[in-house]
């Protein structure tokens, strides 16, 4: 039976600005998330705050996730984000990537001509990037208005997940977009892993498909997309990661990731092909948009 929450009791609403009520999607022993009807957004309840967020990015994250996800274990991730762009854009021009990490992804963007800049919020991480000569702007450009319509290209790898608001965020990176200019967003897909819930359980899966604040169908992000004034151009699946392949992890897991990894790639990309494009159904997908108008 699906539970309807009031969200005006309770002070909750969907990024959307949908009035709809919010149906519960599912919870774990620590966590509760719920789906808006109108977009198809799942999201957790209660969310954090703006405040909480930024202090923890800035302070904790490098030491629980960043230096693991530094790893090359992310290249087939950014290759793919950047084959997507390529098929749209070519540079020269200028490029953003915000939650640009130790600046990775951006190397690649140089290696192929784009002028390139970052924002990170990871004090850390932002110095790995700096020690690569990538030039990193201040986390609060984006509010302070220097840099808009400055950027032709801005991309969010995998940041939508874990920002307080993702329709904020997507209002302020249009504002950074020159006329025309491209954002290029990689999220993970719900639409996958709450139907993948269960399986995960049934192999040992720690973290319960339940390990960000946001969890994006393609039709969920091109609403938020929409509404921060970007139409969007093409969505498709994303390459996954390597994974844990590293001796530091356990053999099980490795060989689990490597396993899942194969067969759920194929599956997802032959459903893809099959369908033209309307089923996305890989672990995470990619969608690019172009910003609306001329001011």
């Amino acid at each position: 039976m699906t539970t309807v929450i009031d969200q005006h009791a309770v002070g909750i609403r969907c990024p959307c600005g949908a009035g709809k009520p919010l149906a519960e999607a599912f919870h774990t022993p620590t966590r509760r998330y719920v789906r808006c009807p109108a977009c198809d957004l799942v999201f957790r309840d209660p969310r954090p705050t703006h405040e909480t967020l930024e202090e923890y990015f800035r302070e904790d994250y490098d030491r629980d996730y960043g230096e693991v996800e530094a790893s090359d274990d992310r290249q087939p991730v950014f290759q793919s984000v950047l084959r997507h762009l390529s098929s749209y854009r070519s540079p020269p021009g200028t490029l953003l990537d915000i939650g640009c990490g130790d600046g990775e992804f951006l190397m690649l963007c140089r290696e192929a001509g784009w002028h390139c800049s970052g924002i990170e919020l990871s004090k850390q991480a932002a110095l790995r990037a700096t020690h690569k000569g990538v030039p990193i702007l201040s986390p609060h450009a984006m509010e302070g208005g220097e840099w808009a319509q400055h950027f032709d290209v801005v991309t969010l790898i995998n940041v939508l997940e874990t920002v307080a608001d993702p329709a904020i965020m997507l209002q302020h990176t249009r504002t950074l977009l020159a006329p025309g200019g491209l954002v290029i967003v990689r999220a993970t897909n719900g639409s996958f892993h709450v139907s993948m819930r269960t399986p995960a359980r049934w192999i040992g899966s720690q973290y319960d498909q339940a390990f960000h604040w946001y969890l994006y169908s393609p039709r969920a992000i091109s609403v938020l997309m929409e509404g921060a004034g970007l139409t969007v151009l093409s969505v498709r699946n994303s390459v996954p990661s390597r994974g844990p392949l590293s001796p530091a992890h356990p053999w099980f897991s490795r060989l689990k990731w490597t396993l899942s990894r194969s067969v759920l790639w194929l599956l997802s990309q032959t459903l893809y092909f099959v369908t033209s494009g309307h089923l996305v159904w890989a672990p995470s997908f990619e969608i690019i948009a172009q910003r609306r108008g001329s001011r």
